[in-house]
């Protein structure tokens, strides 16, 4: 079976992947979602998300876009723009007879093009590099382009992005499109495809989940009550089995272990489904998922949660990775919220559409407010209650800060030294 890539882009970068990837016809199955402007990407992600095994973005930015938003849980990748991609806009202003000493550039840092200047044997007179964010538009990245050109520090521009390059063109001035190259493409085309296999092999991991009641703080009145509450556990762990093509069998007085792959247990619905019925029916448990490449060391691995899972008060669940990685807790009140609220929600819509986020990350934040009971954190309490790195939170809290919806609030480093850190006081 072929690797399905979901491939977005502008027009022309997308020609120019199609192209390039002849060679991989017999391996990949390209699903375009081409765009007129970058913005339109999010929607495109959405819309290939269940019919794709991998998305390859043509540019950094609708990628930063897109896992930005949050909306898709497939892998994404994007083609770089490194210093061999202006070789081609720097020949064609030599064949032109345009002043390649002087230009403004985006899309790549300033040493890699320093660096392909040296090996093609010149220097630059006036190189300026500019700037931009996921956010900037391509008409504010035209015109700061064009303020290069009205101060004569340049006389020539490369751009990455197809729109700003019309615009600069429309207005009379010099303007080249920095395309990945042939190889890049290649690269990037032949990333995905082991990226997409990877994914693949990794759901069809051996998955064992280990559950017990809870008994503590509960007064059962006698033993029959204890066999009514594990019956109902029981039927709750038999229906949640089904939903995942799972088996469930018992495993002493108060526990259960359960069977599965990996790609059916990381379906959320599922995880979801057994929360909500279990809560429904009075039932406390704590459990430990466990992942691996066999039954044995999956097992293993799901006991070593339990143990975590063991020591947090309340309904929750651990999990440990092959790697060893351990992940938690996943509570009631954290997925009945990050699944309940509906992006209808009117509220949370106002949010996303004053953060810039998507409503479901709007919602997991609201999540993550709840399960810890707090509306104050700094960067990297964020960033390990969501589970993103650190500079991913510190520009989303950023963000949610400038549209008016946190506070952020100086207090002592934890050093009593150096530079306050800073807490958000969130109002989403």
């Amino acid at each position: 079976m072929r690797t399905r890539i979901g491939l977005i882009g502008p027009k022309d970068s997308i020609e120019r992947v199609l192209l390039a990837s002849s060679r991989f016809e017999s391996r990949v199955e390209f699903v375009i979602g081409q765009y007129a402007s970058k913005e339109e990407s999010v929607e495109l992600a959405r819309g290939l998300k269940d019919r794709v095994d991998v998305i390859l973005f043509t540019g950094v930015i609708p990628y930063l876009i897109v896992t930005h938003a949050n909306v898709t849980d497939r892998p994404c990748l994007y083609l770089p723009r490194i210093g061999t991609s202006v070789v081609k806009g720097l020949w064609q202003m030599r064949n032109e007879g345009v002043r390649y000493d002087r230009i403004s550039i985006d899309s790549i840092d300033r040493e890699a093009v320093v660096e392909i200047a040296e090996e093609l044997g010149f220097a630059f007179e006036s190189l300026e590099v500019v700037d931009y964010e996921e956010g900037t538009s391509y008409e504010d990245l035209a015109d700061l382009h064009a303020a290069l050109h009205a101060s004569g520090l340049v006389d020539a521009s490369l751009t990455g992005l197809t729109r700003t390059h019309a615009i600069l063109s429309g207005r009379g001035l010099r303007s080249y499109k920095i395309y990945p190259t042939k190889h890049i493409i290649r690269d990037s085309v032949q990333k995905a495809i082991y990226v997409a296999e990877a994914n693949k092999f990794k759901a069809y991991q051996i998955a064992v989940m280990i559950l017990k009641l809870r008994g503590e703080g509960r007064a059962l009145a006698s033993e029959y009550e204890f066999l009514r509450l594990k019956n109902a556990f029981e039927r709750v762990l038999i229906d949640f089995a089904k939903g995942i093509l799972g088996s469930v069998f018992p495993s002493g007085r108060d526990e259960f272990i359960l069977f599965t792959t990996r790609g059916t247990m990381e379906d959320d619905a599922g995880l979801e489904s057994l929360f909500r019925a279990s809560e429904q029916a009075g039932i406390d448990f704590c459990a430990g998922l466990g992942y691996g490449g066999t039954a044995f060391n999956a097992e293993a691995n799901a006991r070593k949660a339990l143990n975590r899972s063991r020591s947090v008060a309340g309904c929750n669940l651990f999990s440990v990775d092959v790697d060893g990685l351990i992940e938690g807790p996943v509570s009631t009140s954290l997925r009945s919220l990050s699944y309940s609220i509906s992006e209808t929600d009117e509220d949370v819509r106002a949010a996303a559409a004053e953060t810039g986020l998507s409503a479901a990350y709007v919602t997991k934040i609201r999540a993550l407010v709840r399960m810890t009971g707090k509306s104050r954190f700094d960067v990297e309490e964020f960033a390990a209650g969501l589970d993103i790195s650190e500079r991913s939170a510190r520009r989303i809290l950023q963000g949610i800060a400038e549209a008016g919806r946190a506070d952020i609030v100086a207090l002592e480093s934890r050093a009593k030294t150096g530079r306050p850190r800073r807490l958000f006081e969130l109002r989403l």
